[in-house]
């Protein structure tokens, strides 16, 4: 075995060893049999074409074809040619599950099981940094290099593993690259020569040279340095590092107020896309102890409000859990009761924001990283998640009556706190839908009573995945309009239209009730997120009210200050198949409802669902399976045709000078095509010269495409000599040659050199003969694929690499002069 065919094994190893950090992210061992399957494939057809003594791309441009044929036999869409050969339907397979694997990040936690997107993804990650180690370590020759890929594998479970990742695995992936390293090394010492000491002595191929001791001391320093390095944060006294700034916790960390934020959850994912699924998940679990009827289990706001919908508001501050909650904004005569319940979080749901019952008092058995925001009633942490949290929770439920409410004191315009959420985007649909609305009520509730009443089905509501035509321009006049929608839409509706009566209102998200219930323990799945408003009311604060139809609410709860609601619909099991209240058959248009990542530090204001519908039909016309094909192939002629086109430019522009026009200067007598000699003046002689080296090099290319041997030590006579002699140049072909060789040699070494009339011709001529004499395969190579472009290519590409090696090594060189320890201990002792 060769080398390169070493190489090649010792390559995909690594690359193997290197993806292997990604233990820490799934639950299981498939993804690590089907990575090594692709890699296994991919470097057992690197090795049969290496074998073959095949030009230097062909490995590479093999081993992609054979991971894209793995993995259309791995990730099957039963649409492929022949059973194993992709097809356009297996292109948009590959799509969905790369748009499934994005959704569903920010949905789990890790450590995550076999779902096929994340398989999937994982794959075709480890297959292509298979395929670029390869190019860097045997290809190119620089293993170093191959690193950077390696190091993105590294990367992926530090950033979405919350907790402690074992070393393991990075241990064996550094591995890895050191064997890399080291067999390239062994390699080029063997090519080298003998390795010898000081005094003469030979030394083994494997024993440590004296000279290599140096770098042996220098590399242990700089492993311990290491290692010991990033613990010296741990090893400071408490407070120093506290001064950077304050977290959501006691601990230090990211300031909330400053906008900076750690893992965020989009509602959008949340709802639409939980809500989408065809299979119900298990994502909580709530044992009520002495509470029958609870009202919503809630997790987040929503309160900026833009002519698009509902965004997020960031969170300016907060205190741990641990400080106690306060009781809420209350009169003193009202009366509520005390409820204990113990919520448990599964693997499936796995965000920064702490399911909760609304009006809570004290929640137990959470660390202090997670925080209160008084103002929003939300529970977050910029450190953890809710996966597997298990925690009990305490919660008031007030006794409160439409009387009490018509009562309350008037709202306050000038309240600082409430004025933001008491506006509106100007709408004439909304203004005057209120104005009917609210005509002739004289408090408050009514106002928000008869406004609440509009969205019943009695009006012509129903609950729908799907919305009618946009034909007012605006969502949330067409949703009025069209009057189907599902719970985002009912919710940020009526949340709007109580804005514009200048009532303060936002959109709350978390989990109605029903699911499967066993004793007093109720298991809510994906099919429970759901989405209502909460209203403010002065002297009891902020109220839910769900204006979604009840009917299609498996669990909807009613409150005692709303008497006419529909009863409790909660033993309608929403995880049953035709049964589920939130089942869209196809993309949902929120007219109103934002798609945000409501998150403490989140100031995009990006709207949740305010755009859905166009959003949809965008992602429907690039994902269908024609623009799917098209735009593949079109990648795929472009890729393909790279070289071709660059072959032309360049042959373009070196014969743009070497026209058959009429040439200026003095006819030189003799045989053969007519030459002159330009005009004795510098520019006439400086542009002969460049036409004539030009001319030359296209016809070395013209070699190179055709599989002509070249030989750099060779003279332009020498060389047309040996094409003539052995590529059987005749006719104009060979004066062809020989004109551009004359053309040649005077350009270099004559004082005034000399041009031809024909040299387009002659370089013309030349070629047609190469081509009659080549194969087939070798003419549809120098048309698709040259040579001579891929050579140049890699010889760019050594040279910029070697600039760039020795531009670091003079760099580090400079650094360890100036921070030489010789040097300061010099220093120091003369002073």
């Amino acid at each position: 075995m060769n080398q390169r065919k070493h190489l090649t094994l010792i390559a995909a190893g690594s690359a193997f060893l290197a993806s292997l950090p990604l233990i820490n992210v799934f639950e299981h061992y498939t993804w690590a049999i089907r990575a090594f399957l692709i890699v296994a494939v991919m470097s057992g057809v690197g090795l049969l074409v290496r074998s073959l003594r095949a030009p230097a791309w062909a490995p590479t441009a093999a081993m992609a074809a054979s991971g894209l044929l793995a993995l259309t036999w791995l990730y099957r869409s039963h649409e492929e040619y022949l059973g194993i050969l992709p097809s356009p339907g297996t292109l948009a397979h590959f799509g969905q599950l790369l748009r499934t694997a994005s959704e569903e990040m920010s949905e789990y936690a890790t450590p995550v099981g076999d779902r096929e997107g994340f398989l999937f993804l994982a794959t075709l990650g480890v297959g292509a940094v298979a395929l670029v180690v390869d190019l860097f370590a045997v290809v190119v020759r620089r293993p170093a290099l191959a690193g950077l890929p390696m190091l993105a594998i590294y990367s992926v479970p530090v950033t979405v593993d919350t907790e402690s990742t074992s070393w393991l695995p990075f241990a064996l992936g550094a591995i890895g690259f050191l064997w890399l390293l080291v067999t390239d090394n062994v390699d080029r010492v063997r090519r080298f020569g003998r390795r010898f000491t000081g005094d003469g002595r030979d030394v083994d191929l494997w024993e440590p040279s004296p000279l290599a001791a140096a770098g042996q001391r220098l590399g242990a320093l700089s492993v311990l340095a290491a290692v010991l390095v990033p613990l010296v944060p741990f090893a400071m006294p408490s407070g120093i590092l506290d001064s950077l700034g304050a977290g959501a916790g006691a601990g230090g960390g990211a300031g909330i107020g400053n906008g900076r934020n750690g893992k965020s959850v989009s509602m959008f994912a949340l709802l639409s896309g939980q809500l989408n699924r065809t299979k119900a998940f298990e994502m909580v679990k709530v044992t009520n102890i002495d509470d029958d009827h609870p009202f919503y289990l809630r997790f987040n706001v929503l309160e900026e409000l833009s002519a698009k919908g509902f965004s997020a508001k960031p969170i300016a501050g907060g205190a741990p859990v641990g400080n106690g909650f306060g009781r809420p904004e209350w009169g003193p005569s009202l009366k509520a009761s005390t409820h204990q319940a113990r919520i448990e979080v599964s693997n499936e749901l796995a965000i920064n924001f702490l399911p909760i019952y609304t009006w809570p008092a004290k929640v137990d058995k959470v660390s202090n990283s997670w925080a209160f925001d008084p103002r929003t009633a939300v529970v977050y942490s910029n450190k953890e998640t809710t996966a597997k949290k298990s925690y009990n929770v305490t919660y008031l439920r007030p006794d409160i009556t439409p009387d009490q409410l018509r009562a309350a004191d008037p709202i306050n315009a000038n309240d600082p706190q409430l004025k933001d959420l008491a506006t509106a985007p100007p709408n004439a649909v909304v203004k005057s839908k209120v104005e009917e609305l609210i005509k002739g009520k004289t408090n408050e509730y009514d106002r928000v009573k008869a406004i609440y009443d509009f969205f019943s089905p009695d009006n012509g509501f129903t609950y729908d995945t799907t919305t009618g035509a946009d034909t007012s321009g605006t969502k949330i006049a067409d949703f009025l309009q069209n009057k189907k929608g599902y719970c985002a839409q009912y919710a940020a509706a009526f949340g709007w239209l109580l804005r514009e009566a200048k009532i303060p209102a936002r959109v709350a998200f978390g989990f109605a009730r029903g699911g499967t219930t066993s004793g007093k323990t109720m298991t809510l799945t994906n099919f429970n997120l759901h989405a209502w408003t909460e209203v403010y009311f002065p002297g009891f604060g902020w109220l839910p009210f769900d204006a979604t139809p009840s009917t299609a609410i498996g669990g909807s709860v009613q409150t005692s200050y709303l008497p006419t609601a529909d009863t409790v619909t909660g033993n309608d099991d929403p995880n049953r198949p035709g049964n589920n209240p939130h089942a869209p058959s196809s993309e949902s248009a929120a007219p109103t409802a934002p798609d945000t990542h409501n998150n403490p530090g989140d100031t995009s204001g990006q709207p949740l669902g305010g755009d859905l519908t166009l959003v949809a039909r965008a992602l429907n016309a690039v994902t269908s399976t024609v623009g799917v094909t098209l735009l593949s192939i079109a990648l795929l002629a472009l890729v393909l045709a790279t070289p071709a086109l660059a072959r032309a430019r360049t042959r373009r522009r070196r014969l743009t000078s070497a026209t058959d026009g009429t040439v200026v200067g003095t006819p030189v007598p003799g045989d053969g095509p007519t030459m002159v000699v330009v005009p004795n003046d510098d520019r006439s002689i400086v542009a002969a010269r460049a036409d004539a080296h030009r001319a030359w090099d296209e016809l070395i290319d013209t070699m190179i495409d055709y599989r002509v041997p070249i030989d750099d030590a060779e003279t332009p006579r020498a060389t047309v000599d040996r094409l003539v002699k052995k590529q059987r140049l005749r006719d104009q072909a060979e004066a062809g040659a020989r004109l551009l060789s004359t053309v040649e040699e005077h350009a270099r070494y004559a004082r005034a050199p000399l041009t031809g009339r024909e040299l387009r011709s002659a370089l013309s001529a030349v070629e047609s003969s190469f081509a009659a004499g080549a194969t087939r395969k070798i003419q549809l190579m120098a048309r698709l694929l040259p040579p001579s472009v891929l050579r140049r290519w890699r010889t760019t590409f050594s040279a910029r690499s070697n600039a760039l090696t020795l531009a670091l090594g003079h760099g580090w060189d400079s650094l360890m002069r100036t921070v030489s320890v010789r040097r300061l201990v010099a220093r120091r002792a003369g002073r």
